[in-house]
């Protein structure tokens, strides 16, 4: 085979090794696109997810609990020893300030004064001869017919007349007055708590027959910490709720506050005055309540469940067109119904997520979805 003839032979079969190749690559199917990103997530709002802060009023309370008692109340005692012959009175029974509550027997009693009575007019009688015999003696003195020592005598007995009879008397207004004891009145109106003793019964001088309470004015007093009483002062209101009242609110304020702590404990206890005048109260009904420390009008409120703590910064989200953004805020203490007032970051108007829904980061797209709150319509 010739020179030629070889070279011709090479050139055709590196000419179709060249056309292979590039037919095989045509054809060899070309790799797949990547797949399009998937879309940016949306957060999902119910209606009761999101709040818009508004203006509102706040009040820092500190809470107490106690028990009620009667503001006056009195145990009326025998100021007499007698048998007891009419009690007018039982418990429950509602009494005005004066009224007969019960009776002692005064027979003994109407024997003191007559004896009593008595005893002054033998006074008097010894007086007036003491005094007759006084101013004779006292003409003869001056006559020179005794001497100065024996007026003096004379002078001495006129003395001893005149005390006595002032002692008698004494002792009859004393008589008078127990004879005035024997009957027992209400020393204020309210209502009868307790009923001690029966017609019939003998009671001893301090013998305890009737109790009285008043029930238009009531008392709560309360323990409060040491750390808390430089925040109490005498006027600020109190609402508190009693058993068997349900939801019903009752106000009250404080009167006074115990100079002396508690020797066990170290709480200091203060008093709060009810009005009580329907009388729906009792005493010993135990109540728990809440003390307004401050008030602050117009305060902007979120629920403190929107708030946030991250790193020492404190923050909420909120929804602003269409986006979630993160709005670091200031604020100050939780009232009792779990609201926080926003001192610094927030606007009235502005709409906020309710609660920690744990997945939300800033710029998410937000929807609103769900039954929009229906609008009161006012008539």
């Amino acid at each position: 085979m010739n020179k030629q003839l070889k070279f011709a032979l090479f050139t055709a079969f590196f000419a179709a090794l060249a056309y292979g190749g590039y037919a095989a690559i045509r054809g060899k199917p070309s790799a797949p696109k990547p797949a399009a990103t998937a879309e940016s997530p949306v957060a999902e709002f119910l209606q009761d997810d999101l709040v818009i802060v508004e203006p509102a009023v706040l009040d820092r309370t500190l809470p107490l609990t106690g028990s009620l008692a009667p503001f006056n109340e009195a145990t009326v005692k025998a100021k007499v020893a007698g048998e007891l012959v009419a009690v007018a009175v039982r418990e429950g029974e509602r009494v005005k300030q004066g009224q007969v509550l019960a009776r002692v027997d005064i027979t003994d009693v109407q024997a003191r004064v007559a004896a009593r009575q008595a005893d002054v007019e033998a006074a008097k009688a010894q007086q007036v001869w003491a005094e007759k015999n006084r101013d004779q003696q006292k003409a003869l003195l001056d006559k020179s017919f005794i001497s100065q020592s024996a007026f003096d005598n004379i002078q001495s007995n006129y003395d001893v007349a005149a005390a006595k009879l002032r002692a008698a008397e004494a002792e009859l207004v004393v008589a008078r007055k127990a004879l005035g004891d024997a009957v027992l009145v209400a020393p204020f109106s309210g209502m009868v708590s307790y009923r001690y003793a029966q017609p019939g019964e003998r009671v001893a001088l301090d013998a305890r027959v009737v109790s009285v309470v008043d029930l238009s004015r009531l008392q709560l007093e309360a323990a409060v910490l040491p750390a808390a009483i430089g925040q109490v002062r005498v006027g600020q209101p109190i609402s508190f709720r009693v058993e068997g009242f349900g939801t019903r609110a009752f106000e009250g304020r404080i009167e006074r506050i115990n100079p002396s702590a508690n020797t066990g404990s170290r709480s200091i206890a203060v008093y709060a005055v009810i009005d009580n005048r329907d009388a729906v109260l009792r005493g010993g009904m135990f109540a728990q309540g809440m003390l307004t420390l401050s008030r602050v009008e117009n305060a902007l409120a979120v629920p403190a469940s929107a708030v946030r703590e991250s790193i020492g910064q404190t923050y909420v989200y909120s929804i602003v067109d269409g986006l979630v953004k993160r709005r670091n805020v200031k604020v100050g203490a939780a009232d009792a119904a779990g609201r926080m007032q926003v001192l610094e970051g927030l606007a009235a108007g502005d709409r906020i997520v309710r609660v920690n829904l744990g997945s939300l980061r800033e710029g998410m797209a937000a929807r609103l979805s769900g039954p929009a709150p229906e609008l009161s319509v006012a008539k």
